[in-house]
Formats: C-alpha cells, sequence, structure tokens
C-alpha cells in the first residue's frame, strides 16, 4: 500500500475525478498541506436532492415488487453527461407519479384512520336519541364523557350536581356508560370539575361528519370508508403497476445520480491553488502503473504523482473469497486488523465452526440450526450485521452436522448402525477422555500460533525482545506439555519428562526476564489451553440432555394416542431448546476461545478499513 499525492488542473478535475471514481483503486484522504480547501461542485445540492426524491420513490416501490421481479434486472444503459441527466431525472413523470401516489395512499389511510375512530366514538351513543345536527349553540355547550363502572360509581355525586344546571343523558355501553351534558356555557365550572374526576374520559364530538342521529352518522361513516378502501385498492393496483414497469429504471437513474453525488462531494477532501487542485489517498502498489497510465492518458500529461512515506499507518485492504465475507465482517465488528500485522481471520475461519460444531454436535440440531440460520439470513438486511451472524452460523451448522455424523448423535439417538453399519464414530460418553485430550491439544495448538503471529508482528514492529519472549513462551508451552503427559500420564518416560520439565521451567524465567509484558501473560500459558476444555464440557452436556430427553419422553403409540401427542410435543419441545441452549453456548464460547485466549497473543486491532473511491454499479455503465 503505498500513499500518493496527485497535482492535477482545475479545468481538468472533473475528468480526473471522473477516471479516479472509475478506476476505485485509490483511498482518498484529507490532505495536510497548508493551502486552501477545495469546495464541492456546485451542481451538489441539486444532485441531492434528486437522489433523496429517487430514494424515496424506489423505497416506496420496493414495497410493491414481486418476488420473482426482484431477481431480475433491465438491460443496463450508459450514463450520459451531467446536464442531460439532471434534465431527465427532473422531468422524470413516474417518480412524481409515484410520490403523489403516495401521499394520497397517507391521505386516505389517515381519513380511514379518523372514521374508524370517528365510528366507535358515535357507536357509544345508539339508542340515545341524540341529534347532533341540533348541537350547534353560541350559548350552549355540550360534551361527552365515558366513565368504568367504578368510575361512574364515585362520579354520582358530581352527576347528581349536573343535572341540577344541565341536560345529563346516560347511555350504558359494554365497557361502562356515557355521559352526555348539554350545558349553558357561562355555567360551566361544574362540567370542568366533572371532566378532570379520575376514570373520566372525554370524547370527541366535534366532527363535522356528526351531523345527524348516530345510526345515520354511522351508515354514512361507513359508505365513506367503503368508498376510501376502494380508492386506497385503486392507488396500490397503480403503484404495483409502477414497480412492476419503473422499478428498474428509477434504480437506474437513481444510481447513476448517486454516482454524480460522490463525484461532486469528493473534492471536499482535495486542497487548491487558484490554478491547479491536490488530491491525496491510499492506492495498492501493484496498481500504482494502473493510475500512471490512465491519468497520463486523460490529461496529455498535464499532472504529477508524487509517492508520500510521512509515516501513516496505511489502511487495511482485504481481499478473501465472497463465501467467507461473513466471517471478516464479524472480525470487523471485533476490531479490524491493523495493516502492519498479521490477519488472523484465516485461522477464525477455520477453528470458530470446529469449536461450534464440536460443542453442538447432532445432525439433528445441526440440520433445524441451518434452517433456522438460513430463515434469519433471509429476512435480514444483507449488509447488516444479522445477516452476516446468520451466514456463519449456517457454515458452523455444516460443522455440527459433521461432528454429529461422526459422534453418532442424531437428536440424541445412534443410527449410523442403520446406514452405515461399519461406522459408529466416538462416543462422548465412553470417550471422555479422549475428546478431553483432543479439545486441550486443540487449545495449545491455537494459542501457539498465537504466539507465532505475536512473534512475527513483534519482530515486524521492532521489539526484539518482545518478539524473543514469545518464542520462549512456545518452548515453554511445548516443553510443559510433554512434562505434564509424562507425570500424569505417563506417556513420556522419566527422563523426558524430567528434561522437559527443567527446560519449560527455563523458557518461563527466560521469558520473564525478557519482556514485563509477556511475563503478565506467563499464568495464561497454562490457563488459556486449558480453557478449551470448555469444548469438551459443553458437547458432553448437550448430549446427555439429549440422552435424558430420549429416555424420558421418547414418544410410543404403545401408551396410546393421547400420551403418544402430549410426550411428542414435550419431546420436540425440550430438544428444540437444548438446541438453542447448544447454539447459543457454541457461538459465544466458539468466539470467546478466539478472541480472548487466540487473540491476546498476538492482536492489536484498531485498523481503518481501505475504502477506495468506487461505485459498484448494478443497472448501468459508463459512458
Amino acid at each position: 500500500m503505498q500513499k500518493i499525492r496527485i497535482v492535477g488542473l482545475q479545468e481538468q478535475k472533473a475528468s480526473i475525478i471522473a477516471e479516479l471514481h472509475r478506476l476505485g483503486v485509490i483511498d482518498i484522504r484529507k490532505s495536510s498541506l497548508e493551502i486552501e480547501d477545495d469546495k464541492p461542485a456546485e451542481s451538489l445540492p441539486g444532485i441531492s436532492e434528486l437522489v433523496v426524491r429517487y430514494n424515496s420513490a424506489l423505497s416506496i416501490l420496493a414495497k410493491y415488487r414481486k418476488r420473482e421481479e426482484r431477481k431480475k434486472h433491465r438491460a443496463i444503459e450508459r450514463q450520459p453527461r451531467l446536464s442531460a441527466l439532471l434534465k431527465k431525472t427532473a422531468g422524470f413523470k413516474p417518480v412524481s407519479d409515484v410520490m403523489a401516489l403516495d401521499e394520497r395512499k397517507t391521505a386516505i389511510e389517515a381519513d380511514v384512520a379518523r372514521i374508524d375512530s370517528e365510528t366507535r366514538i358515535i357507536s357509544l351513543f345508539l339508542g340515545s336519541g341524540i341529534d347532533f345536527s341540533r348541537l350547534r349553540s353560541g350559548a350552549l355547550g355540550f360534551s361527552a364523557y365515558i366513565l368504568g363502572e367504578k368510575a361512574y360509581r364515585k362520579a354520582h355525586r358530581h352527576l347528581s350536581s349536573l343535572r341540577h344546571e344541565s341536560e345529563v343523558i346516560e347511555n350504558r355501553v359494554k365497557t361502562g356508560r356515557v355521559v352526555f351534558v348539554a350545558y349553558e356555557k357561562e355555567n360551566g365550572a361544574a362540567v370542568e370539575e366533572f371532566s378532570h374526576l379520575t376514570g373520566v374520559r372525554e370524547l370527541d364530538i366535534s366532527s363535522e361528519r356528526f351531523d345527524s342521529t348516530p345510526e345515520r352518522v354511522i351508515a354514512e361513516l361507513a359508505k365513506m370508508r367503503k368508498d376510501d378502501v376502494r380508492e386506497l385498492g385503486n392507488v396500490m393496483v397503480r403503484l404495483g403497476e409502477y414497480a412492476s414497469r419503473d422499478y428498474d429504471r428509477i434504480a437506474s437513474l437513481l444510481e447513476m445520480l448517486s454516482v454524480e453525488s460522490e463525484r461532486a462531494s469528493v473534492s471536499l477532501s482535495f486542497k487548491r491553488t487558484e490554478s491547479s487542485f491536490v488530491v491525496e489517498g491510499w492506492v495498492e502498489k501493484k496498481k500504482l502503473h494502473e493510475v500512471y497510465a490512465k491519468l497520463s492518458q486523460l490529461t496529455d500529461g498535464h499532472f504529477a504523482v508524487e509517492e508520500i512515506a510521512d509515516g501513516e499507518l496505511a489502511p487495511t485492504s482485504i481481499s478473501r473469497p465472497k463465501f467467507f465475507k461473513p466471517f471478516d465482517n464479524l472480525i470487523e465488528f471485533f476490531s479490524l486488523p491493523r495493516s502492519d500485522e498479521l490477519d488472523p481471520t484465516w485461522i477464525f475461519i477455520v477453528s470458530f465452526p470446529i469449536f461450534y460444531g464440536l460443542m453442538v454436535s447432532d445432525v439433528g440440531y445441526g440440520i433445524a440450526s441451518f434452517i433456522l440460520a438460513w430463515l434469519i439470513a433471509r429476512k435480514s438486511d444483507p449488509d447488516g450485521l444479522m445477516y452476516n451472524v446468520a451466514k456463519v452460523w449456517q457454515i458452523c451448522s455444516v460443522s455440527i452436522i459433521v461432528f454429529g455424523f461422526l459422534s453418532n448423535q442424531y437428536f440424541g439417538f445412534a443410527l449410523n448402525q442403520y446406514f452405515i453399519p461399519w461406522f459408529q464414530g466416538f462416543s462422548w460418553l465412553s470417550d471422555t477422555p479422549l475428546v478431553l485430550a483432543v479439545t486441550v491439544l486443540f487449545g495449545i495448538a491455537q494459542v501457539i500460533v498465537g504466539l507465532l503471529f505475536g512473534f512475527v508482528n513483534s519482530r515486524e514492529h521492532g521489539h526484539g525482545k518482545l518478539a524473543v519472549a514469545k518464542l520462549f513462551s512456545i518452548l515453554a508451552i511445548i516443553t510443559g506439555t510433554i512434562a505434564v503427559s509424562g507425570a500424569l500420564f505417563g506417556l513420556f518416560n522419566g527422563t523426558v519428562t524430567e528434561i522437559a520439565a527443567g527446560i519449560g521451567i527455563a523458557s518461563v524465567v527466560a521469558t520473564m526476564a525478557l519482556s514485563g509484558i509477556e511475563a503478565t501473560e506467563v499464568v495464561s500459558l497454562i490457563s488459556h489451553p486449558l480453557s478449551y476444555a470448555r469444548i469438551m464440557g459443553f458437547g458432553l452436556a448437550s448430549v446427555i440432555l439429549a440422552l435424558l430427553i430420549d429416555r424420558t419422553f421418547a414418544p410410543s403409540l404403545a401408551a396410546g394416542v393421547l400420551p403418544f401427542l402430549l410426550t411428542s410435543v414435550i419431546f420436540i419441545l425440550l430438544h428444540f431448546v437444548n438446541m438453542i441452549l447448544g447454539i447459543f453456548e457454541g457461538l459465544v464460547q466458539g468466539a470467546r476461545l478466539n478472541f480472548v485466549e487466540f487473540f491476546s497473543k498476538f492482536y492489536t486491532g484498531g485498523g481503518v478499513k481501505f475504502k477506495p473511491f468506487f461505485y459498484r454499479r448494478r443497472y448501468t455503465k459508463e459512458a
């Protein structure tokens, strides 16, 4: 990665910006030169306004697209000049029509909601004999309240007082009592006092639609609602037609506007003089010649490129197959690796599914987990965290199936013998010591890899003593493992065990002497590898729970149909709960083993992602 500074003429700025955008190889950064800041293009406000408008129209139409239409794209068109694009997009009638239809839809929905509210209110007066057309008077006031039965009993004294000075009509409804009061406005104090009682809620009877008896008003409101619903249906049909016919066209115009918006605003990061402009940014070294060649051809050599070495840390560029991108997003969510340290993502891609699969380890759970993850991914935003978690989860579900097959677990049942008689797999119950040994060896291997990464990073950063201390830590782990295996399990003879123990102790002392930082990690040389034993613990717990569920609630028709149905429901629910517990623990503990035990041995993080000035087109291409 190389930081460069490009100096060009002001009259060529637009064409150079377009070429850099087309190439998509430079991550533009604000220059530190002590000269005037550049300004965005004058066209930016107009373009931004159109982008917002087209985005709104596209969001509206997205709701009305049919599923099969979402997978189709119309013919890709070329991007015209900016002036022609602005003229075309400013007067594009389908966008104006869509916005107007959506406004009308919003208005109709609001009117339907008002009609429903007014219908609920007016229905409370059915059978009361009130004619609302007569409630228009300069001297009289009219109010209505609804009270629950409890509040009505408490308000009895106030109602008696109201009756002396006002006309009071009561109507019993399901939720309590409706009280209608007609009073002289100059004597409204009692009414005001009544309205503030606890449990008394005033009803809004001011609607102009309340112009007759409740029965007639309800009939008229029902007719209005029917007309609104009919019009709403017509509006939605028209929006569906626009979605089917014009969605891709609007999307292509929005894409063109978005491209022009980026180009118009990027000069905010430039510097300028009266006749020239300056742009700085990071470019991958292998693509520098492409930048030189394209700009030279575009400007007839009227530009300058300078390679800068200012000590600034380069951004982190990640190039990985699309299938593994969700893992990159998870690492980025934790902390992006710096460009001057080793990228641990490939180790994470391999180890995380293995740890996860071992901790759940059941073919049935794996298949159910895969389906659940697939459904979540399908409903999630492809750019969101949940989508990436779900895609990683799908990959890990395959690992669950593999380890479930290897351990002969199918919702707790052993079934391999029915279709592969010669392969029974390992047993979590009888082979527990073996599983424990394997998981601890996993831990030792990964911690050693982490320390090797730490050695490389420390050496590259010029921390020689820390780098050597990392090597002694590796030696301490290896010899310590040999010593413990020999002393406790007799895997090595006495001489080898004693020599390994001596070298291990000497390595720990050397580690502490070389680096205070690494000295603080000495205890973790023992605790971190042992932490991987949790893989065996959670895996064994999941298997034992599945076996208990099977032995206690396995359905059988021999007990009768009703007990069979009841135990089937309990059986499914308990296995579902066990699966969810396993999935949760697998995700959390698998991530913990990587981020805490592994990453802590070498990882700094805090990198800045390489973001080239580029727009990935779907509907259009350059002119």
